[in-house]
Parts: structure tokens; C-alpha cells; sequence
């Protein structure tokens, strides 16, 4: 098992010593935001900036996207510059080089564009870099639902489907520093295409996208008779479907809604089966928007573990909610490069 971390200005770090002082600049790097925040050493945010993901092809947008946030919410001033950076990005990235490969959901500028060293160079300070889900796992252990919790798997259901591994009290990171993309786990090689080119993976069930995707697809059949309800209404009208409003429409007893988000809850289920038998974990932790609108599925996801793990895991792990909200990943950044 390999547990290597990221790397600040050339060397090892460790997210578990707390020895540092003074403020830290944080980034959380999305598809759609780039959020920047000030933070002091008892992790509050101090300030906070937010700019919008720049698309095309020339990487320099991204990272003065990434300084400009910073300065606004003063983590660069002058008179009283931060000591470090910590940058939560969207994954699969390189931590000990702060170098990104291909994230989805991101335009060229994104392929890999080596964040670390050219935020070092920007700033002149020591930048710290891993993927959101890494860094959220890191504030939920030191912070959250999983304190002095030791064996814990991180799963996010958002925009997409990632997760993070902590075992014996240290991040997952495998022989190329990217473990951890649970979303991509094929839950049936006959299911539902994924953006990464496979088929039946979680993401392709249980991500916001995915729960729009396919309740417009149930609102015809087999045949490919229509389904009426409000949901084809909605579509008949020319609106787009977002996964949030799938929910509205299965509140309105939507038949088409109602089976996209009931495969959804039988992905996450079997999922987190999956995850008890092969990580013994005493902790999965469920954060991001499409579990804090369905913590129901979480008490069947235990459910479904004390059903069909394999014993001792089957008694040993619970499902449970993640507690730091929207600012997890800024919380996580934060801890990132501590020495």
C-alpha cells in the first residue's frame, strides 16, 4: 500500500503535523468555480473569493483565474502575505508534482497543466496540491463526520461521482498518487455509458448529470412510447433537466423520476457493499449535493452492508453524512502541506 502525499516545493509532506503557524491561502479548482479563501491556523476562513473556471485551450487563464481569487480574498496582500497555499483541484492529479492529467468536466487548459509549479512560480510561496476528494476526506477526519476515525472511505455524489480511501490513518494514493476514483467502479458492464468510456458506473447512475440523463431517457419506453407525466411536460416544453429538478419531479409522483433515482439508491447501495469487503472500513462518509438531498439512502446503504458484506465488515462499517457542507475542500486545502 502506498500512501505517498503531496509534494510542497520539491518535497514530502504530511497533512498530520500540525506544526506550522500562521495563515494558509487555500483554492478549490472546479469545472465551473475557482474558489479562493484566507484561513488561520484554527481553520476559519477569513476571506473568501470566488471567479469563474476559465475555458479554452491557454492554461495561463487558469492559473491568473487562480491568482486573482487569491489576491481578492487577500492571501497575497503584502504586509501580511499567507505562508502557503493549499490548492484542492478536481482529479485524476498528480500530488507529488501538483501536475493534472485529464480532469473531466474542464476544457483544454486543464490537460495536463502542472498547477503546482506554476502557482509556485506565480506566488513564490509553497503550494500543496491533490484532488478535492483527497483534501475532503482530510477535513472530514481532522474536522468532521470521521474524527479519530482511523479506516474511512470518502465518497462525493455531485456533478460527479469521486471518493477517497484513508486507511490506518493515511490517504490511499496507489503507484501513481490517483487511487481513489470510486465513482468509476462498473456496478454493471451492461448499465448506463460513463463519461470515462466504460459502462455501469456509479457516476453514470448517481451523479446530478447522470439522475437528469436518465429520467429523460424513462420518459419513453422500450418501445419507445412516451411516459406522460410532469417530467415530459417539462421536456415538452423545451426546458433542461437538472438532476435537482428530477427530485421536484419525483415529489409530484413523476414515474420517470422515481426510477432514476431509485437505480441511483440501488447503485450506491451495492457500491458501498463493494466498499466494506474490499477496505474493511469502519466509515463510509457520503458528502456532496446529491447526498445531502437523499440521506434516506445512506441509512439503506448500512442496510444493504449488514445484508450482503461479508462478515466482520457487515457489522464493522456504517454510512453516514458528511458534516463540512460546501467548504469541505477549502477546509481540506488547508491542511494540505502542513510540516
Amino acid at each position: 500500500m502506498s500512501s505517498t502525499g503531496p509534494l510542497v516545493n520539491g518535497q514530502q509532506s504530511t497533512t498530520a503535523d500540525h506544526r506550522d503557524v500562521g495563515d494558509v491561502g487555500v483554492l478549490d479548482i472546479g469545472g465551473t468555480w475557482i474558489r479562493a479563501a484566507r484561513m488561520n491556523p484554527e481553520g476559519e476562513i477569513l476571506a473568501r473569493a470566488r471567479r469563474e473556471t476559465p475555458g479554452g485551450a491557454d492554461p495561463a487563464s487558469v492559473i491568473d483565474a487562480c491568482v486573482a481569487a487569491l489576491a481578492e480574498a487577500g492571501a497575497l496582500a503584502e504586509d501580511a502575505p499567507v505562508g502557503r497555499i493549499g490548492v484542492s483541484v478536481t482529479g485524476p492529479v498528480d500530488p507529488r508534482t501538483g501536475t493534472l492529467f485529464t480532469p473531466p468536466n474542464t476544457d483544454a487548459n486543464f490537460d495536463g497543466l502542472e498547477l503546482g509549479a506554476r502557482l509556485r512560480e506565480a506566488t513564490g510561496l509553497p503550494v500543496a496540491v491533490d484532488k478535492d476528494t483527497n483534501a475532503a476526506a482530510l477535513a472530514e477526519h481532522a474536522h468532521g463526520a470521521a474524527r479519530q476515525v482511523a479506516d474511512f472511505i470518502y465518497l462525493t455524489l455531485s456533478t460527479g461521482v469521486g471518493g477517497a480511501a484513508m486507511i490506518d490513518g493515511r490517504l490511499l494514493y496507489g503507484c501513481t498518487g490517483t487511487a481513489g476514483e470510486i465513482g468509476h467502479m462498473s456496478l454493471d458492464p451492461a448499465g448506463p455509458r460513463c463519461g470515462c468510456g466504460r459502462a455501469g458506473c456509479l457516476e453514470a447512475y448517481a451523479s446530478g448529470p447522470a439522475l437528469a440523463r436518465r429520467a429523460v431517457e424513462f420518459t419513453t419506453d422500450a418501445e419507445g412510447s412516451p411516459l406522460n407525466g410532469p417530467l415530459r411536460e417539462h421536456i415538452l416544453a423545451g426546458r433542461e433537466v437538472t438532476g435537482a429538478q428530477v427530485d421536484r419531479f419525483a415529489v409530484l409522483g413523476d414515474q420517470a423520476a422515481l426510477r432514476a433515482l431509485d437505480d441511483a439508491r440501488h447503485a450506491l447501495c451495492s457500491a458501498c457493499v463493494d466498499l466494506a469487503n474490499v477496505f474493511s472500513p469502519r466509515l463510509i462518509v457520503v458528502g456532496g449535493s446529491v447526498a445531502a438531498h437523499h440521506e434516506d439512502w445512506l441509512g439503506d446503504a448500512s442496510r444493504a452492508i449488514r445484508a450482503s458484506a461479508l462478515a466482520p465488515s457487515s457489522t464493522a462499517c456504517t454510512v453516514v453524512p458528511a458534516q463540512l457542507g460546501d467548504d469541505v475542500s477549502l477546509i481540506g486545502a488547508s491542511l494540505l502541506g502542513r510540516r
